[in-house]
């Protein structure tokens, strides 16, 4: 019983530094994202006008959007995939069929004890 105790501490443990570590990760990955976000309006707006960096700025975080709208809506679980089987040479399924009739021919012939 300690040992089922222990390891799921250990799982907790690991579940908890791993979400963490997630967490502080999206922290830092969106600071750095909002400093690029500055420094792209800063570049476009010394060069082109505010609508142009605006524009810009814009649709850059849409395409960003949609490609993890699309990544996200992936399946990963192999689970949930129905299992396709390869289809059958029709060769292949006659001589099946004879050997499974010529199997019962036998069994039906045999001798009941």
């Amino acid at each position: 019983m300690n040992g089922i105790v222990s390891h799921l501490r250990r799982r907790a443990r690991n579940a908890a530094r791993a979400a963490a570590f997630t967490v502080a990760g999206v922290v830092f990955g969106l600071t750095g994202l909002g400093f690029l976000t500055v420094a792209l309006w800063v570049v476009v707006a010394t060069y082109e006008s505010a609508l142009v960096a605006h524009t810009v700025v814009g649709a850059l975080y849409l395409v960003l959007g949609f490609c993890f709208l699309a990544l996200g809506g992936q399946s990963t679980d192999t689970d949930t995939a129905p299992e396709k089987t390869p289809p059958k040479d029709p060769l292949l399924q006659v001589v099946e069929a004879f050997a499974t009739g010529l199997q019962a021919g036998r069994a039906a012939r045999a001798p009941r004890s």
